[in-house]
């Protein structure tokens, strides 16, 4: 049986985590658990995946991840700023060493002049902010923009790693 690229993209991730002894958190929004569900998936995930919190409104951000409320109100909660509040209190919140964050839109907004698709992912390792970086998603369903984007912080995820360790 041949491996997709998620699958070999979570092996490696895996690895990673595994030779470096770290752990992961994820804080969630636009993906809305599904980042949660295929990283539990990889292999080791018991020892490696310490969970996650999916916080879809601005009051269990501000309440669960320390999002600056006003911030969070100016910016419908998506900005680089809001990843990185997530992902640095997502360590703190699971107690792991790495925090992953994804903040964004997977279906236009046209009342707020969202037209294209994009999300900030963020990545807290041992305290420090260590990527922030915008994606965008062509897809035309939200639940294929949030596959999309789950594919692409994994991905990232695992560049940062490489260039880290």
């Amino acid at each position: 049986m041949m491996m997709n690229i998620t699958e070999l993209t979570l092996k490696e991730l895996s690895s990673y985590c595994v030779e470096n002894q770290l752990s992961l958190g994820v804080a969630e929004s636009v993906t809305a658990g599904y980042l949660q569900f295929v990283l539990s998936q990889m292999p080791n995930a018991m020892h490696i995946f310490n969970g996650g919190i999916t916080a879809y409104n601005i009051g269990q951000k501000v309440k669960h991840l320390g999002l600056d409320y006003v911030h969070g109100i100016n910016c419908n909660c998506v900005s680089r700023a809001t990843a990185e509040s997530m992902a640095m209190n997502v360590c703190t919140l699971l107690n792991s060493k790495i925090g992953i964050a994804i903040t964004g839109y997977a279906s236009p907004v046209p009342e707020e002049g969202i037209t294209e698709l994009h999300a900030y992912m963020a990545i807290a390792i041992n305290g420090t902010i260590s990527h922030t970086h915008k994606l965008h998603s062509k897809e035309t369903s939200a639940a294929e923009a949030q596959k999309d984007y789950v594919q692409q912080v994994i991905t990232e995820t695992l560049l940062r790693l490489q260039k880290l360790y």
